[in-house]
């Protein structure tokens, strides 16, 4: 049951790696000046107000808002690797971490309990009395 869940668990957790590896983004910024007012990832941008009122002449000629949009792409194509493109070295490596790994989700295994039905001796009399020897 263990090991059911810990491979759902790593099968998911690998394909939401390749799922954010795969994707790409765009985080645009907004400057006025040398301050960023805005940045967004998702969202449109907010404008400040000197970018926004067109009557004001100067930010056409000074032109000191600008944007900047930053695209991180991803990968466009996976490769998929195979056991046999490593070297034996690294083959034996993967292979001991994987047992080493996975015998650690295993269930212990249980013991055969011979003293079900032991009777113990019965005790005539009190031994450590008698020899007086006792736990301090």
């Amino acid at each position: 049951m263990k090991t059911g869940i810990c491979h759902k668990l790593m099968v998911s957790v690998l394909a939401l790696l390749v799922l954010v590896i795969t994707n790409s983004f765009a985080i645009e910024k907004h400057f006025c000046g040398d301050n960023l007012i805005t940045s967004s990832v998702f969202a449109e941008l907010e404008k400040c107000s000197g970018c926004l009122d067109p009557d004001d002449v100067t930010n056409i000629i000074d032109h000191c808002c600008k944007d900047v949009i930053d695209v991180q792409e991803g990968q466009d194509a996976t490769t998929a690797k195979k056991i046999d493109d490593l070297d034996v070295g690294q083959q034996v490596f993967f292979v001991a971490f994987g047992n080493a790994f996975f015998s650690l989700f295993q269930p212990d295994s249980k013991r055969l309990e011979n003293s079900l039905h032991y009777d113990p001796p019965t005790i005539s009399f009190d031994l450590q009395s008698c020899y007086q020897i006792y736990l301090i």
